[in-house]
């Protein structure tokens, strides 16, 4: 409760001297050349925190502002940007501004076309803004800035943001979260998951983001179940330009970035890039990171035509920190900060390599072609201990050329460190065609993707009691670092053709309709020593309809359905990487139906396609710049992939279908500006997410049915709330966010952690964040030179954010960042 008051001090003392004089300022914007009004542009006053968006009118309206001079920013896409001052007097100021276009209004509307809009796209979204990103962002990665919205959260593993870092949107994990960057699905095609780490300081190249909520649009590819994130890179700016941002941080954290702009050259061509750097310890023992990142790319922009290269990515090395700690061992400050993983030399290597490229060609004034080619590469290792492992693990056996005396099984070397090697290789084309018609429009295209992959695993160093070769392809020859115990080959190839429409009714009513046909194959293949192969193809047919009703300019409804259907990842078919695994520990065989001789019937896999039927009702009201919505969702299952509360060998969760779950819920959410310089922005979601129908079998085989139980790692509550205050270049801003209490398994009370120790759910929490900012650049006449101090967990408490069985992920105690920005 003390928190609480100590906020409410903080912030009525500022209240208290904000009772001058205000006036206000009304206007509309237009492009100076065909006086078309502009919708969505970027109104605001530099040197206090006072911001707006141009309505569909192009109208827009700042009230409560300081009497005394300001400076006006409006921006708009492939428009040169406006500055110009203004005074606020007593009497409202009013202004039209035109805006004089550029060639960059040929900015890729493939991109454009993905975007939920406010009153038109029947779904649940929330979009994290450029000025939001500037304002928050300083090194940590995408999870935690999306923390702050509608029914998201995260965890670290490295407890303080930066590393591995995992997403989760209504309490469904990354796997089930279609990632795209500029329209590019980043969603790896065999694992599902999404490694933020690949994307090292992505932040700093970013517009903006948007996550939608639920089932997924028909222009995502790996079908979003949980719900969508869209990243969409920094806008093409005509303007030249140069910056620099230097900082450090608790833990040892530091990072430098520079980037550069060289402005629209001969009318026709653009060069952008960045190059950074971060480092941290972290603040769980042996969890440092070394992440360098680079950004680069051009622009074509013709009268009809653009085209846009972007080059990205970065080599990153951190040491290994995937397994979480006993619940009663986060209770401690020096115990919580501990690492299972105890060797310095276990250690990640990585780089992935994005190359996209993006073309938008203009047919004529109501239809365009976008078409979009990419390569994606990810090669590297991780090392990690292997002395747990016996002889036979590593096919040190009599039977490869070994010397072995007794049973390989019982048999362990005192060290050895494992090489686990990955080297994917992916390529794409999304074609699509949009064509505006007087009712609304019409977009067609496909997704066409190309994976490769190559995997292995040996023994990279070794203690002198490994056993010696003495027959065979190793005999006399020194094995380490060079013979590989498993290695196979995978593939998948995936073509998604669509359609969407968008029907205006009448001026109030607008229909969407999508249809997405799914076509996948997998195949491993080229396994050695064991020789599995299989292929798998499945087909999926996913529609989704809704209608938006908007009864007044500042209220919209709408209704919506979709069905999604999403395959299981290759580990659920089969473990080729831990096949070797002794019999007596558990055979790890390929997950299907055997045929009566005992072989293998790879057309029916034991883990089924998991189908979900998405219902969703919200409503939105908005005046000026205060908004609230409300969400509705019932989310019905069949053959849901869930954790089972225990984990493979690298802290993944195992999982398995249950044969029916539901999720429903309601998400509140709003902002608000107020008492002149005061702005809020909140939300709150309360979810009830149940099995079915779902049975498990105990090591006897004696079925323990879980039906009614709560599923494992879905929070019921989940609520965030940010406040800012801003005044000529000073900012402040606390955010708090809750997460409720959460289950590790999914036997809720009748987990064998419960009736000891309490241990299979991680406790309900609130933690509060905040940054005090100050902008140099109105004083010392510079575009931007600004200073920021981010605090974290400021009431330094001891939570945890996840758990997997009885192994939990604790969050970093107080720490903070200071870091200096500028541009020119």
């Amino acid at each position: 409760m003390y928190r609480w008051l100590i906020m409410m001090l903080i912030w009525g003392g500022l209240i208290s001297g904000l009772l001058a004089d205000a006036g206000s300022l009304i206007g509309i914007v237009k492009d100076k050349e065909s006086g078309e009004l502009l919708p969505n542009a970027s109104i605001r006053l530099q040197e206090v925190n006072k911001g707006i968006s141009s309505d569909e009118d192009g109208a827009f309206s700042l009230r409560d502002i300081p009497v005394g001079e300001y400076t006006l920013i409006v921006e708009y896409i492939g428009y040169h940007t406006y500055q110009t001052k203004v005074m606020i007097g007593a009497e409202a100021a009013k202004l039209t501004i035109d805006l004089q276009p550029t060639p960059l209004r040929g900015r890729e509307v493939t991109v454009v076309s993905l975007r939920a809009k406010e009153g038109e796209t029947p779904t649940a979204f929330s979009t994290l803004t450029n000025e939001n990103i500037d304002e928050r962002y300083y090194a940590q990665d995408i999870p935690l800035l999306l923390s702050e919205l509608p029914s998201t959260k995260y965890y670290s593993e490295s407890g303080n943001g930066i590393g591995y870092n995992h997403l989760s949107i209504r309490g469904f994990d990354q796997r089930r979260i279609s990632v795209m960057i500029n329209g590019i699905p980043q969603n790896d095609p065999e694992d599902h998951n999404v490694y933020w780490v690949n994307f090292p300081d992505f932040l700093g190249s970013t517009q903006d983001i948007q996550v939608q909520r639920g089932s997924g649009s028909a222009f995502y590819g790996p079908p979003a179940i949980g719900g969508s994130v869209n990243i969409i890179t920094k806008d093409l700016s005509g303007d030249r330009g140069i910056s620099a941002f230097t900082g450090f941080g608790s833990y040892n954290t530091r990072k430098l970035s520079l980037g550069f702009n060289s402005g629209l050259m001969n009318d026709k061509f653009i060069v952008f890039g960045r190059i950074s750097q971060i480092k941290t310890d972290g603040y769980r023992d042996r969890s440092a990171v070394d992440f360098r990142g680079y950004f680069f790319g051009g622009a074509y922009l013709g009268k009809r035509s653009t085209f846009k290269i972007n080059i990205y990515g970065g080599p990153i090395e951190d040491q290994l920190v995937f397994l979480g700690i006993p619940k009663e061992d986060t209770a401690d400050r020096e115990l919580r900060r501990s690492n299972p993983i105890a060797g310095e030399n276990e250690k990640e290597n990585f780089n992935q390599p994005h190359l996209e490229l993006l073309h938008t060609y203009q047919l004529n004034e109501s239809t365009a072609l976008n078409n979009t080619l990419f390569g994606i590469r990810g090669y590297g290792f991780f090392d990690y201990d292997g002395s747990w492992a016996p002889f036979s693990y590593f096919r040190l056996t009599p039977e490869f050329g070994f010397d072995v005396i007794g049973n390989p099984e019982d048999q362990y070397a005192s060290e050895v460190l494992i090489r686990a090697n990955v080297d994917n290789k992916q390529v794409g084309w999304l074609p699509n065609i949009t064509w505006q018609h007087a009712r609304g429009q019409v977009i067609g295209g496909a997704e066409i993707r190309v994976h490769r992959s190559e995997h292995w695993g040996r023994i990279q160093e070794g203690s002198d009691d490994l056993p010696q070769a003495v027959s065979g392809e190793y005999r006399g020859l020194n094995y380490i670092g060079d013979r590989q115990y498993y290695e196979y080959k995978g593939a998948k190839n995936i073509l998604s053709p669509y359609v969407q429409t968008t029907y205006q009714a009448s001026p109030k009513v607008a229909v969407n309709a999508a249809l997405q046909y799914v076509y996948q194959n997998y195949r491993l293949y080229d396994e050695a020593f064991i020789g599995t192969d299989f292929d798998l193809r499945y087909n999926f047919l996913n529609p989704r309809i809704g209608i938006n009703f908007t009864p007044t300019p500042k209220t919209n409804l709408f209704v919506s359905f979709a069905r999604t259907s999403r395959e299981p990842r290759l580990k659920n078919y089969y473990d080729a990487a831990e096949a070797s695994t002794p019999a007596s520990w558990g055979a790890v065989v390929p997950q299907f139906e055997r045929n009566p001789d005992g072989s293998f019937n790879y057309d029916s896999p034991f883990v089924k396609p998991e189908q979900l039927n998405d219902f969703e009702v919200g409503f939105g009201y908005r005046v000026r710049g205060n908004f609230a919505n409300v969400n509705l969702f019932y989310m019905d299952f069949r053959d849901e992939i869930v954790k089972s509360g225990q984990l493979d060998r690298f802290g993944q969760p195992v999982t398995g279908n249950a044969d029916r779950t539901l999720h429903a819920g309601i998400e509140l959410s709003g902002g608000l500006e107020f008492l002149r310089k005061f702005t809020a922005v909140g939300n709150f979601t309360y979810s009830q997410n149940e099995l079915k129908e779902y049975v498990v079998y105990d090591g006897a085989g004696t079925p323990i049915d879980l039906s009614g139980n709560p599923i494992a790692g879905f929070p019921d509550i989940i609520a965030n709330l940010r406040l800012t205050y801003g005044h000529r270049g000073f900012s402040i801003s606390m955010a708090m966010q809750h997460v409720g209490k959460q289950f590790t398994d999914n036997f809720g009370d009748q987990s064998p952690y419960a009736s000891v120790t309490d241990e299979n759910f991680v406790d309900a929490y609130t933690a509060f964040h905040g940054v005090l900012a100050y902008d140099f650049g109105k004083t010392l006449s510079l575009s931007k030179l600004s200073l920021q101090l981010h605090i974290q967990n400021i009431f330094d408490t001891l939570y945890n954010t996840h758990g997997e069985g009885a192994q939990f992920f604790p969050a970093a105690e107080r720490h903070a960042f200071a870091n200096l920005k500028f541009e020119l």
